[in-house]
């Protein structure tokens, strides 16, 4: 019984301590559309990532601390005045991610190019 009871309170206090951690993000923005982006807004887990001046073809890396759930609200202005928004995506703790935001002239679409458990994670499920 004791022993049950210490193994509950050690994953428990595991879980805690998962949970808690803020882990990383990082995504590559992506302008596979015809006109150059002014203006990209990337906002995830109460953080915004203001990006300017994308020509076409061009990437840029942005990156976040997963803090909490969350999905990806994505705002695009191109030169010419149009935009595009969308909201997409899932993040939560214990994972990192690194993902893709493509733009296209009519779309934003996000790729989930990997996720990992973090180092916690690794060592609780290893076991």
């Amino acid at each position: 019984m004791r022993v049950l009871a210490v193994t509950i309170c050690a994953v428990f206090s595991i879980l805690v301590m998962v949970s808690c951690t803020a882990n990383k993000g990082s995504f590559l923005f992506i302008n596979n559309a015809k006109e150059p982006i002014l203006r990209g807004l990337v906002t995830i887990c109460g953080q915004t990532i203001d990006l300017k001046d994308i020509q076409p073809g061009e990437s840029v890396p942005g990156s976040y601390k997963v803090k909490s759930d969350s999905h990806y609200d994505i705002g695009i202005e191109f030169q010419s005045g149009k935009k595009l928004r969308k909201e997409t995506g899932y993040v939560t703790n214990g994972f990192d991610y690194h993902d893709e935001i493509v733009v296209t002239d009519a779309d934003i679409e996000l790729i989930n190019k990997k996720t990992m458990l973090n180092h916690w994670s690794q060592m609780f499920y290893n076991r």
